[in-house]
């Protein structure tokens, strides 16, 4: 009889634990994702900056299951595990699993800041990233014609916080957005009065990396006009502007939180507080060797640092495929191995012609580093046709000097402007 397989999550993790599960004629597998597609999240700052249309970093999941014919797709929010009873829930249905593969990926971590989840835009799916183009373009309509200066100041400013790669990479496409497209489709607009703010709370920008390359890239996101705070912390997010633990409000009806991220543990797993879930080496949880936990959601210690490993694509893509390997093995009797990973390097795009890229004692800037972003990034995109349409879409860009999706889905209307009275002047603006 075949053992049932069920993976929780279309993202990295779970699509390769799927296509290695799918090798064992002895199993059958379940997918369940809450979305009919896989969304490529490293390039879901390009749909927030009207640089790419959802469709192209999103691929059916059913069409990806076409290739292996013992998996089948569950549509449907997974709501809690029955670790006893080794029962999945979704939307009120039991689903019985022999073993289970969670890879649930991660939601924003608002850190406790009071505003932040009702008043700032996260960046982890399709729906944010749509609302923040919408948000922007609709801000530019308004202060076409908005008489007060004020409220025309706090439409054309908009504020990123968080100044890890998501933050950066989205900080440079709004610029270039600002000075290659804004500037030629809104000429009643001086692009000097749009601004874009970057805001870390800690010393540099791209901590991750090397000194040097978070140098190089401040300085190149600042020569695009993007105004980095570094040391910076954000004490509140209300609807009319973010307050700074300094005092300094900065009025602004756009805000991006892209901060930190927490794993989207699910009810019933023993998850710390920042919703990831320990395990053992193997991947498995601690005495139960049929419940597995990969990628973002996952809390293993790195042994060579002390920390948890990132929550990156490639470290889910490594997970998720071991955690198929180990299920594989666990069935034929064999021993499990522990998860090893392969650092394959850092690489962050920051504007036309300029990335960073580290990968063992490899560090390139610039032109090389932007080429090499290009092609990896065109590499894991999946679906023929996805690559084929963001690699003209980027032609387009580039040899344009313009953004092609740039339609309005759906108008945003802005609350009043409230400045508060107690609050010290925004440091960054004369």
């Amino acid at each position: 009889m075949q053992k049932h397989i069920v993976v929780v999550g279309a993202g990295f993790g779970g699509l390769n634990a799927v296509r290695e599960l799918s090798k064992d004629p002895t199993v059958r597998v379940t997918l369940v994702d809450q979305s009919n597609s896989h969304v490529f999240l490293p390039l879901l700052y390009q749909v927030a900056a009207a640089g790419l249309e959802a469709t192209q970093i999103a691929f059916p999941i059913r069409a990806y299951l076409r290739r292996f014919p013992r998996a089948r797709f569950h549509l449907g929010r997974a709501e809690g595990v029955d670790l006893k009873e080794k029962t999945l829930w979704v939307e009120g249905q039991p689903i019985p699993y022999d073993y289970l593969v969670v890879a649930a990926g991660s939601k924003s971590n608002d850190f406790g800041i009071p505003g932040v989840a009702e008043h700032a835009f996260g960046l982890k799916t399709l729906k944010e990233a749509k609302e923040i183009r919408d948000r922007i373009l609709s801000a530019c309509e308004e202060a076409v014609h908005t008489p007060d200066p004020e409220r025309k100041r706090a439409l054309l400013t908009w504020v990123i916080v968080g100044g890890g790669p998501t933050g950066v990479e989205l900080a440079g496409a709004l610029g270039e957005l600002r000075n290659h497209v804004i500037r030629r489709d809104y000429p009643e607009l001086d692009p000097r009065e749009i601004r874009i703010l970057l805001i870390e709370a800690g010393p540099r920008v791209l901590a991750h990396l090397s000194p040097a390359s978070s140098a190089y890239a401040q300085r190149f996101l600042e020569r695009l006009g993007i105004e980095v705070m570094t040391r910076a912390m954000v004490a509140e997010v209300t609807p009319s502007g973010v307050k700074l633990k300094n005092g300094a409000f900065i009025p602004s009806f756009t805000t991006v939180w892209s901060a930190g991220v927490a794993g989207a543990a699910l009810p019933g797993l023993p998850a710390e507080r920042n919703g990831r879930v320990p395990t053992t080496p193997e991947l498995h949880l601690e005495g139960d060797p049929h419940v597995y936990v990969v990628g973002d959601v996952n809390l293993l210690i790195n042994p060579k640092t002390g920390r948890p490993y990132p929550q990156v694509a490639q470290v889910a893509i490594q997970q998720g495929t071991l955690a198929g390997r180990n299920i594989r093995r666990h069935l034929r009797g064999q021993p499990l191995r522990p998860f090893q990973y392969k650092d394959k390097g850092n690489m962050v795009t920051l504007g036309r012609n300029h990335a960073v890229l580290e990968t063992g004692r490899v560090r390139l800037t610039g032109f090389p580093a932007w080429v090499a972003w290009l092609g990896v990034h065109l590499m894991y995109l999946t679906g023929g046709r996805n690559r084929f349409m963001v690699m003209t879409n980027w032609a387009y860009s580039y040899f344009t000097y313009d953004f092609a999706v740039r339609t309005l889905q759906h108008r945003h209307l802005f609350p009043a402007l409230e400045l508060p009275e107690e609050a010290q002047p925004d440091p960054t603006h004369a």
